[in-house]
């Protein structure tokens, strides 16, 4: 159930700045979910999500517009369009960080988050996946580097081999 949307720049990289994402708190889940437009919020074309539970919202007290949210060792920058409207993201989150914090023995949190434990459980299978998948791609780029350097070898030993059988 979603407690709000809309749009927020979020800082990807150095390379790439802040980009334009569309947002979806949704308290039932415990998840602010970031699309790269609404329209691919609608079509359920999701770019990533952020699990809020645990998680620590920090204000720069230097800019009226930033904000941030620290959770699983990550840190992830986001910009409203001015102080207002960081003020309703930041207490959203809060509200819904507090209800994620309360853990599965609060009634409300039950009342909220039937199936949380076995999507809590998902998603941490999922990361597994995740990291298998990477491990083995990495394995690939590795073995296609080593195929390609031998294929050059075995090329030039039958370039040499040939030219000394001429």
């Amino acid at each position: 159930m979603p407690v709000m949307e809309g749009p927020l720049s979020k800082w990807t990289n150095v390379m790439q700045g802040w980009q334009y994402r569309w947002f979806v708190l949704d308290e039932g889940h415990g998840i602010l979910f970031y699309y790269t437009s609404k329209e691919k919020m609608l079509k359920g074309q999701r770019r990533g999500c952020v699990r809020l539970k645990d998680a620590i919202i920090g204000i720069d007290s230097e800019d009226d517009s930033t904000f941030t949210v620290k959770v699983d060792h990550k840190t992830f920058h986001f910009q409203a369009r001015d102080a207002d409207e960081r003020e309703q993201w930041t207490r959203a989150l809060e509200v819904v960080i507090r209800l994620q914090n309360r853990g599965p023995s609060s009634s409300l949190t039950q009342r909220y988050h039937p199936n949380l434990p076995e999507f809590e459980k998902r998603l941490t299978e999922s990361d597994a996946y995740l990291k298998m998948l990477e491990n083995q791609i990495k394995n690939l780029t590795r073995e296609e580097g080593s195929a390609e350097r031998r294929g050059k070898s075995e090329t030039r030993r039958d370039h040499q081999f040939r030219r000394a059988n001429v």
